[in-house]
């Protein structure tokens, strides 16, 4: 798949099956994140894989840190992370710069996540980037090993559509884009 059809055609699918991409389609997509527009280099992204048991692990995980108050939602928490055979957790660690303000350090680590989805997408695989309360939690970001001053800018689930496309509406591009003078 050429890249533009990959950016014209990529959408976010809810439902993800296995097979996750393989070991070589990984690198593939691992380097694609990398390739992020990165003002300064200062590569503010990390990413943390989660596979397999560790998906209990995580849902386990979210359940100490948010202590939902409802069985319900216990449940939810705890099934989260098996909605998709592998997770990316894409964190930007912040660093100070008298030129790179924290948001542009953000921007970068969420373009990778975009440069990840169109790979996923191109190698025939399927994706959805998602956030959440768990996102934002102190306590989860202690448990996977990071800091509390790390942002974590997405969980990117990715895997096999279980299900059709749903279609996306087309966008007027007038409706987005004026020249200015």
């Amino acid at each position: 798949m050429d890249a533009i059809t990959a950016l014209h055609t990529r959408k976010a699918a809810p439902r993800l099956i296995e097979p996750a991409p393989a070991k070589e389609q990984l690198e593939l997509i691992y380097k694609a994140a990398l390739r992020a527009p990165d003002h300064a280099m200062l590569r503010p992204w990390r990413y943390l894989v989660i596979s397999g048991a560790a998906r209990n692990k995580l849902g386990e995980l979210f359940v100490a840190a948010l202590e939902p108050e409802t069985e319900e939602k216990k449940n939810k928490l705890l099934m989260a992370p098996l909605r998709a055979p592998m997770i990316i957790i894409a964190v930007s660690t912040i660093t100070e710069h008298p030129k790179i303000p924290a948001i542009e350090q953000v921007a970068s680590t969420a373009a990778a996540i975009q440069n990840m989805s169109l790979a996923i997408h191109a190698l025939g695989y399927a994706s959805i980037w998602r956030t959440g309360a768990v996102a934002f939690d102190d306590k989860v970001k202690l448990g996977l090993g990071l800091k509390t001053s790390d942002e974590i800018v997405g969980l990117l689930y990715l895997g096999t559509a279980s299900v059709e496309d749903r279609p996306v509406p087309e966008l007027d591009i007038d409706d987005y884009f004026e020249e200015w003078s």
